[in-house]
């Protein structure tokens, strides 16, 4: 039976596990896989998984598993969940509590080269490169599509500033080109936040609300 509540903004839930503890190997495994399925069942979670036991002692009658899945429910639109079971070995029973989804590993953003897929929002010159490099020596640079450039940046958190001056190689190529240089560099200079997406592609948003992507060369 399975019973199931709300309480400071965490799931509860109870569910009737079975057998009791044994002495010997076999009533300790019996009682591991009673108190899994229990676990899951009260967990009620799409595809889910129970990490193994940790047995408190035989005084405390808890043990305690970590159970991930996703949420069934259409609105969360397959989020994953992640939920701390204790069972009680005693009187058979589940409770479950949400816990943090710790979030997923974040690419370094640093000395990492990146090529311009799309710059403010306008696409890209054809057959032009653009490049991207934040230096862990506090210098960012790469190729504008014509000329090479350089300038001192920092960032805190995603936030970023790129400090004037920006030098650059004075060559002259197409007017194409030159336009498209003029717009990356002054996007460049004003840009204020990065982000990288699940798919790994940095998103660098400049002060006019105009973000560029790039992805790893």
């Amino acid at each position: 039976m399975l019973f199931r509540s709300l309480a400071a903004g965490a799931a509860f839930a109870f569910a009737m596990a079975a057998p009791a503890l044994g002495a010997t190997p076999d009533a300790y495994a019996k009682l591991d896989r009673a108190s899994e399925a229990a676990c899951l069942k009260a967990a009620n979670l799409t595809g889910a998984t129970a990490g193994p036991p940790v047995r408190y002692s035989d005084k405390v009658m808890f043990d305690a598993r970590i159970v991930e899945g996703i949420w069934p429910q259409p609105h969360m639109k397959g989020a994953k969940a992640r939920m701390l079971c204790l069972y009680n070995r005693k009187n058979k029973r589940v409770e479950v509590q949400e816990l943090a989804v710790p979030p997923a590993p974040v690419p370094p953003v640093k000395d990492v080269w990146w090529r311009a897929e799309d710059i403010g929002g306008k696409g890209i010159v054809d057959r032009s490169e653009v490049t991207l490099m934040f230096g862990s020596d506090g210098k960012i640079g790469g190729r504008s599509g014509c000329n090479g450039y350089s300038a001192n940046y920092h960032i805190d958190g995603t936030n970023i500033k790129v400090l004037p001056p920006m030098i650059g190689t004075k060559m002259a190529c197409a007017p194409a080109l030159m336009n498209q240089e003029q717009t990356y560099q002054k996007l460049l200079e004003t840009a204020v936040s990065f982000d990288i997406t699940p798919q790994g592609m940095l998103l660098v948003k400049s002060a006019d609300g105009s973000t560029s992507r790039f992805v790893r060369k």
